[in-house]
């Protein structure tokens, strides 16, 4: 049996909702503070992947998208959340 035969095309209510919420979690997570730091990410991992030819509000909504997972691994890191994997992985950190 096939559950799924076709994926329906979203409505574009449905993308303007997407978006909106992207941009809603992007307003709340990238703070200034990150915003620098995000946006240059953001813009690597866009270039790499060549979407320079995908449509404006599209490549929008995947840079936001990105800057929010980067606000929010920093903000894992500032925390200590990964302290004892960071010393692990370069432990010539911690010599001193």
């Amino acid at each position: 049996m096939r559950i799924l035969t076709a994926m329906a095309s979203p409505s574009q209510e449905e993308i303007g909702s997407a978006v909106r919420a992207v941009s809603d979690l992007h307003m709340a997570t990238v703070h200034d503070e990150h915003a620098r730091a995000t946006d240059h990410a953001a813009a690597n991992l866009c270039s790499d992947a060549g979407l320079s030819v995908a449509p404006p509000w599209l490549h929008q909504l995947i840079n936001e998208a990105i800057q929010i997972g980067y606000a929010a691994a920093l903000r894992d890191v500032r925390d200590g959340d990964f302290d004892d994997d960071i010393r692990e992985w370069r432990p010539y950190l911690s010599e001193g």
